[in-house]
């Protein structure tokens, strides 16, 4: 390109441009919008479900996604970073299991936001760590509302999967499960979770 200067004609070099490629997680958060329900973002906002950011992508969607980039530690964990109702719930799907460690499960449990999300977490990853039982013990004996929510809803599932309980653990999970079922003071949904877990107890020591 050139051009003058006084009398003179000068002539300036172009710079190349090399562009980098795009993260995945970029790639998938610019995916969010072309999954966008406005319709179901709106209504869970009147429910009182609230996210700094929320497009409304059903579930069916997004698994969808997941399953298009496949498991991937770096990515799932710079999702869940994002105050994004579809990154964290993506971000569980990537999480392979098998380096998904105690420590970093609790403190997603801890950062989660609405049950909504906790609920996927459990169906999409922790129901499948090797220390979720043992996890879900320890959850259901705390006092905090989102780790009951983790707890209850992880040994939910891994009684209906048919996971192995002693005697002794069976009554720790009942006796846990019917003190938030009988206490008032809890919030409908989690007790309403708890008793499922009750359901659960009687149908294993039904078969």
């Amino acid at each position: 390109m050139s051009y003058y200067k006084g009398n003179v004609v000068c002539v300036a070099r172009r710079k190349s441009v090399t562009l980098q490629p795009m993260s995945k997680a970029k790639e998938i958060r610019q995916t969010f919008r072309l999954l966008m329900n406005g319709v179901t973002a709106q209504s869970q906002r009147e429910k009182g479900v609230d996210y700094h950011i929320n497009w409304g992508a059903s579930l069916g969607h997004l698994r969808d996604l997941a399953a298009d980039y496949g498991k991937d530690y770096d990515t799932a964990v710079e999702l869940w970073h994002d105050d994004v109702r579809e990154s964290k719930m993506v971000a569980v799907m990537l999480m392979p299991v098998d380096a998904f460690d105690r420590q970093t499960a609790e403190q997603w449990i801890a950062e989660t936001p609405t049950q909504e999300v906790a609920e996927v977490a459990v169906m999409e990853l922790y129901q499948y760590l090797s220390y979720a039982k043992e996890l879900a013990f320890a959850l259901i004996a705390t006092d905090g509302m989102m780790q009951r929510i983790y707890g209850c809803n992880i040994m939910a599932r891994l009684l209906s999967a048919g996971k192995e309980m002693t005697v002794e653990e069976q009554a720790l999970v009942r006796s846990e499960a019917e003190r938030i079922v009988t206490d008032e003071a809890q919030p409908l949904s989690l007790r309403h979770i708890a008793s499922n877990v009750l359901v659960r107890i009687e149908d294993a020591e039904g078969l």
